[in-house]
Parts: C-alpha cells; sequence; structure tokens
C-alpha cells in the first residue's frame, strides 16, 4: 500500500513538472501597468457612480451579493476602508442577513479584507461579523461536502455555491477564524469524486467540463489541500518536516492544469463561448494567484486577459453586463497585479516540496513593504527582465539542484543585474547544502559563501532578530545577493503554526525580502524592469581614439565595491551626452607607469584604508600636473569616509576639502543635465529627516583654482550600477546617474 502510495506521489509530481516546465510564452501583448491602472481606475468610477443612495448596489439580484461583490473590488483596487463610499457600503452589507451562501461568503472576504487593511480593529464588531459569517459558511455545508444557495443545508449543492463558500472559508481562516477539518475533508472529497475524466469540472457532477468550473476547482483542491496537508500530520521534529513534500491531490491538480493549458482562453469561457465569461476570469485569476503559477502551460495567464480586458472596456468603466461583471474584471486586475515579490525556481529535482510555503510567507509579509505582494514559480528559460521582474529568486530542494551551464549563465546575470538569490536545505538537508555550496563557488568565484553576523543589517531591516539562524550569505559589490539557510524555511513558512519556529521562520523571510527590496516600493507585475545598463555578458563597445579614459584607484578598502559602476557609467554618457568613454575597467595603483595615460581616476571603498607613502606621492603628483580624482564613500561608509579625509589631509596640508560653491557647473546645468532635487534612499532619509537635497553636499579639492578632487560623502556609484543595497547612504537610482554623469562631463571639460 505505501509503495503504491508513494508511486502516486512520483507520478503527480511528474505530471506537476510536465505542465509547469518547458518554454515560457514570450510576453505577446503589449498591455502596460499604466493601462491597466487606468482601466482599474475607470471600473473603480463606475462602481462609484452606481452605488445606492443607502450604499449598497442592489437593486438587481440578490440582495446583498452586488453590494459584497463590489466592494471586494473596490477594496481589492486600492480604494481604502476610510473611503465614504466603502463605509456606506460596509454599513448597508452589516443590514444584510446570513441567508444565502454566496452574499454571506461574499460578507466574510470583504471583513477579512477589512481586517487585513489594520483598520477592522477600529470599525466595532468587525472580526465578530467574519466569525458570524464563518460559522453560518461551516454549518450549511452538506454531508457530500458541497454547499447550495440557501444556508441551513437546504438545496441541491453545486461547485460554484462551494467555491464561494470555501473562497469565503479560505480568507476567513487567514484572518485567525477556526475551521474545523472536517469541512475542508468533505469538500476536498467532493472535488477529487466529482472530477471529469478529461480532468475538468462542471457544475453538478463529472458530466462536461467547462472553464470557470474547472478554474474553481482547482482552487478549491488548492484551497482544501492547503488547509489539510493532505498526506501528511503537521509535525516538526528535530529541524525537519517528516512529512515533507507528501501531497496526494497533485494527480487531480495536474489534470485540472493540463485541462486549462489544452482549452486556454480569456476571450470566452471555454466551453460556454462568452456566457459566465467575467466570472470565469475571475475564477482564473484564484487558481493563478493561490497556485503561484505564471503560466498555465506557456500561456501567461495574467497579461494575456489584462490585455484583454484593457481592450474590452467601455467608456463609461464598465465591462460585460455592468454589475457584477465589472467587479469581476476589476478583481481579476488589481489583485493579478500585484508586485511579485519572490518567484519559486523549477529545477530538475523535487523543486516544490512544500507547496504553499511561499503563498504563506507572502501573506505573512502582506503589506509592510509598503504594497500587498505575491508570489509565482519561473523557470530560468525567460528573458532577463523577466526574471528580474521580482528581486528575489527562491531555490529549496532536499537533493542536489542540478542546473544546465546555460542555467548558471542565467543565475549569474540575475544577481548581477541587482537580483537576490536565497537558497534553503529543505528540512535541513546536507546532499542540498553540499550542491549548492558546489553550485555558488562556480558561479561566483571571486567571492565566498559565508556566515552572516548578528550585526548584519538583515537581522534589523524589519524585525529586530538577535538568533542569525545560521543564515549564510555572499557579498557581491555593495550588498548581500546570495542567502543560503542550511536549516529549514519552507517547511515551517507551509506548517504556518509551529510554536517558536514558524514565527522566527516568517520574520527571517520578512527580513530577507526588507534587505532584498532595499525596503523601496516594488512594482506592478506588469510594470518594465531597467536592467543595469552594463550586461556582463556582453563584451564591451569599442569605441573610437581619443575617446575617455578612467581607470578606478586600487586601495585596501574593498575599492572595487561596485564592480560595474564604471562599465554601466560608460553607457549612460554615450547614451545621453554623446560622450565616447573606454568601457573596458582598468584598476591601477598610483604608482603604476600607466596611470598618466587615464586623465581621470575613480575611487570608492567600503572600508577603512591607508595608502603607503609611495601611493601618496605618486598620488600628488598625478594631481598636480592635471588629473582628476573624483570618489564616494560607497553604500555612504563613514569609515572609508573618515580614511577618504584623512588621504587628503596628507595629500595637501595646505588645501582642505571644501564645500563646492553653489554656482559650481555641477551644480548649475552648464554641463550635463539640471539635477533638480536630488532624491536620498530611504535609510539616508529616515537619517537625515529630509526627501532630499536641490545641492548635493560635494567636496572639492582646489589647485591653482582647479578642481583636482571632487567627493561625495553619499553614494552614488550603487545608483551608476543600478543596484539597490539596503544600507546605502546615497541618492536613488535616477538622481544618482544624473549626478554621476555630470561629475563626468565635467571632469573632461573644465
Amino acid at each position: 500500500m505505501q509503495a503504491t502510495r508513494n508511486k502516486l506521489l512520483l507520478v503527480g509530481f511528474a505530471l506537476g513538472f510536465l505542465v509547469l516546465g518547458g518554454a515560457a510564452e514570450s510576453a505577446r501583448g503589449k498591455v502596460t501597468s499604466e493601462q491597466v491602472r487606468s482601466a482599474i481606475q475607470k471600473g473603480v468610477g463606475y462602481l462609484r457612480a452606481t452605488q445606492g443612495l443607502g450604499g449598497d448596489w442592489d437593486r438587481v439580484g440578490v440582495e446583498g451579493g452586488s453590494t459584497g461583490l463590489n466592494l471586494l473590488a473596490m477594496l481589492n483596487a486600492g480604494v481604502p476602508v476610510g473611503d465614504p463610499q466603502v463605509a456606506a457600503g460596509l454599513r448597508a452589507l452589516e443590514r444584510i442577513p446570513n441567508e444565502r451562501t454566496y452574499v454571506v461568503s461574499l460578507k466574510a472576504q470583504v471583513y477579512a479584507a477589512v481586517l487585513q487593511s489594520g483598520r477592522g480593529e477600529q470599525l466595532d464588531g468587525t472580526a465578530d461579523r467574519l466569525r458570524k459569517a464563518a460559522n453560518f459558511l461551516i454549518l450549511g455545508q452538506r454531508d457530500k461536502g458541497m454547499w447550495s444557495y440557501g444556508g441551513a443545508r437546504r438545496g441541491g449543492g453545486d461547485n460554484s455555491n462551494t467555491q464561494f463558500a470555501l473562497l469565503g472559508l479560505h480568507e476567513a481562516s487567514k484572518a485567525g477564524v477556526p475551521v474545523p477539518k472536517k469541512v475542508w475533508d468533505r469538500a476536498y472529497a467532493h472535488f477529487r469524486k466529482n472530477q471529469c475524466k478529461d480532468g475538468g469540472w462542471a457544475y453538478r457532477g463529472p458530466t462536461k467540463s467547462y472553464g470557470s468550473m474547472t478554474a474553481a476547482g482547482l482552487a478549491n483542491l488548492y484551497i482544501t489541500g492547503q488547509e489539510l496537508h493532505v498526506g501528511g500530520s503537521k509535525v516538526f521534529r528535530a529541524g525537519a518536516y517528516p512529512d515533507c513534500g507528501k501531497y496526494r491531490q497533485n494527480i487531480a491538480v495536474a489534470a485540472g492544469l493540463n485541462w486549462i493549458d489544452r482549452n486556454f482562453s480569456v476571450t470566452e469561457n471555454p466551453g460556454k463561448g462568452r456566457q459566465w465569461l467575467y466570472y470565469y476570469l475571475y475564477a482564473l485569476e484564484r487558481v493563478g494567484m493561490i497556485s503561484g503559477l505564471r503560466n498555465f502551460g506557456e500561456h501567461d495567464w495574467y497579461r494575456r486577459g489584462a490585455e484583454f480586458l484593457v481592450g474590452d472596456q467601455r467608456p463609461n468603466g464598465s465591462w460585460g453586463r455592468a454589475g457584477c461583471d465589472t467587479a469581476f474584471a476589476l478583481l481579476f486586475l488589481a489583485k493579478g497585479n500585484r508586485p511579485v515579490l519572490i518567484q519559486k525556481l523549477r529545477w530538475n529535482g523535487h523543486w516544490n516540496r512544500n507547496l504553499h510555503d511561499l503563498e504563506n510567507l507572502t501573506v505573512f509579509i502582506d503589506d509592510k513593504l509598503g504594497k500587498k505582494v505575491t508570489w509565482q514559480t519561473t523557470g530560468l528559460d525567460l528573458p532577463l527582465a523577466e526574471l528580474r521582474q521580482s528581486p528575489i529568486l527562491y531555490i529549496a530542494g532536499h537533493e542536489y539542484p542540478k542546473f544546465t551551464e546555460a542555467e548558471k549563465r542565467q543565475l549569474r546575470r540575475f544577481v548581477d543585474a541587482g537580483g537576490t538569490l536565497l537558497a534553503e536545505a529543505c528540512c535541513g538537508k546536507k546532499a542540498f547544502a553540499r550542491g549548492f555550496r558546489i553550485m555558488v563557488n562556480e558561479l561566483f568565484p571571486e567571492y565566498r559563501l559565508r556566515p552572516l553576523k548578528a550585526s548584519h543589517p538583515v537581522f534589523r531591516s524589519h524585525y529586530k532578530i538577535t538568533d542569525t539562524y545560521r543564515l549564510q550569505g555572499i557579498d557581491v559589490g555593495c550588498r548581500t545577493s546570495v542567502f543560503f539557510s542550511p536549516r529549514a524555511l519552507s517547511s515551517l513558512w507551509e506548517l504556518k503554526t509551529i510554536p517558536n519556529w514558524s514565527d522566527k521562520a516568517f520574520k527571517l523571510g520578512t527580513n530577507i525580502a526588507a534587505y532584498a527590496t532595499g525596503r523601496q516600493l516594488l512594482g506592478d507585475k506588469l510594470d518594465k524592469v531597467e536592467l543595469p545598463t552594463a550586461d556582463p555578458d556582453r563584451p564591451p563597445v569599442e569605441v573610437p581614439r581619443g575617446a575617455v579614459r578612467i581607470a578606478r584607484l586600487i586601495h585596501e578598502g574593498d575599492y572595487n565595491a561596485d564592480p560595474r559602476a564604471l562599465l554601466a557609467l560608460s553607457a549612460i554618457l554615450r547614451d545621453n551626452a554623446g560622450v565616447d568613454v573606454v568601457a573596458r575597467s582598468r584598476h591601477l595603483r598610483s604608482t603604476d607607469e600607466g596611470v598618466f595615460e587615464y586623465p581621470v581616476l575613480f575611487m570608492t571603498g567600503h572600508f577603512s584604508f591607508e595608502l603607503p607613502e609611495a601611493e601618496i606621492e605618486a598620488l600628488r603628483i598625478y594631481l598636480q600636473r592635471g588629473g582628476f580624482l573624483f570618489a564616494d564613500a560607497c553604500c555612504g561608509r563613514k569609515v572609508f569616509d573618515e580614511s577618504f579625509r584623512q588621504m587628503v589631509r596628507r595629500l595637501f596640508p595646505a588645501a582642505a576639502l571644501e564645500l563646492a560653491k553653489p554656482d559650481h557647473p555641477i551644480y548649475t546645468g552648464e554641463i550635463g543635465v539640471p539635477l533638480g532635487e536630488l532624491r536620498y534612499r530611504k535609510i539616508l532619509a529616515d537619517e537625515l529627516k529630509s526627501r532630499g537635497t536641490i545641492r548635493p553636499p560635494l567636496e572639492v579639492v582646489l589647485l591653482e583654482g582647479r578642481t583636482a578632487i571632487l567627493y561625495s560623502k553619499y553614494d552614488f556609484s550603487c545608483a551608476l550600477e543600478g543596484d539597490n543595497p539596503y544600507s546605502s547612504r546615497g541618492y536613488v537610482e535616477d538622481d544618482g546617474r544624473k549626478l554621476g554623469m555630470n561629475v563626468v562631463l565635467y571632469a573632461i571639460g573644465y
């Protein structure tokens, strides 16, 4: 019996991999986040215009149904709980009795959203109303696992009412309302028993499948599977989850996903034409968001659906039959376009042992980073820009992670493009740890994987954490770009409620996310991702004779802290100022004979340093003969700043650093671009209690009236590189690039 069960599990995983694997559909649609946001704004405007004087929308249909659905759509579209029309709608909803499954499910989802917004405690009785709605749904389930239109177990059950009941209970459960295990058991058994032979579902029984009911059946399997952890018990023992990866529902889920793939459409409800089209899209969005799947087979479900809905919207902001269809369309657009915080990476092995780990983590993170976030699965066959849609790639497993050479190069490119790699030895498995260390040693030969000290900023980026959890990392440039946990994280995210352990794992995951994003607001899913200008896989562009030559000055304070900054700067100058700069990076000590071939030297670093006397003398001669040194304290590190000032005092005891005058060409726009206000990154803005500055505090050393040294104690080299380190005391990316461009244009023109 056990052998048969294990065989079925393997078949389920294999089917799941076939569904999820393969080359992803290319971004065929032209739809943009701006178009989606505009469509959402117009849709909300339509709902506002059609709200009744009593706060309801129930002039047509079942009392309370339209009110609950439209409120849910508005809340998910970003309308705050305190908005007067939302408040009026909530008062109207309170007057609706708990009598019908659809209505009560929507009430539960609305009240859960209110509580999750942080305003629920300020609205008397919200938590109690949520509990009453959930209890009504619990008591209304029929013996065979379904729900009907009416309450108290009246009427025949169907898959549509059942979908809504489970959605309501799912949200209530996430908000802390206990739901008996037998409720999930019965619903799960019903959907397994009533799946059609082709893998889909119908309205009642295993008859003829169609799109909206198939998407509903899939969403319900994910929901009930999450609550049951089918095939395993909630046990965490000796740092491991003994039933990790055991999910009996995989075969059914794989069959349903295959049905969606074969019959995929966003312009019709497969099997029903345009009938219930927007209801189908709402169900499709639920599957995509709960499962975390970016694609159904090769179909990018959100991009395709958003492209259709943006083009299908009427001038008055509505869709379809106006009321309910507009709400369904808004839910699809608003929820599906949430920022993708983290992507789980598929690899050739058991990459998905904990199906709900990232779902639970992103639910815990919620809007702690400024916006509600989501997650999805991905493969390394996507273009780099699509991988960088999220700041974090996540790899977990029990065994050695096997990647092709092309996939390894893509992982390195992802990190070099500013991404963060998070890996975990699931259940603390040593085989994964050994394989991962071998891989990163190959990918990052110039860097080392090291244990992180308790002083590392990741342990205070959101929560103050005193236990380092044996977390390890690789520093690439200014930031820790690779995190590795040799201890269990995903199992604890999956299990959710293991005393002490789960809370610690959720907080650590939140801190890693805060560090990786630099606590900057993430763009929406369809926002265009700007990659760093310098592509490490592309050979430097040949430049004509006479191009400007810049060298990096070597010292012992981590002189190559932003290794791609000069490469990126050369492309910025070429593209924006028509200036040719030699792109190949040359590293020199001031005593090197070739230093006079470079009219400009660049210097940055993280740590303290002290140049030998011979290098001080050589640098003094270089500057006196017309050379130019520009520098910044990488990440605004104070220890580098102190060392740099000491170096300047040794170079020119009678010519100290002084603030550049207000009429300096870098400020006035005589060269380059007008700077305007330069905005600080968050950590510096919080420290200085200022959003930014009109005139950055650049300091100069003048030799016979000529600027020989130009220095910024705040970082701009991270901005040149396109990096977003959490602890960078400097300027935001766009503004730092402007400053860097003006500095170099001044260096070569004055």
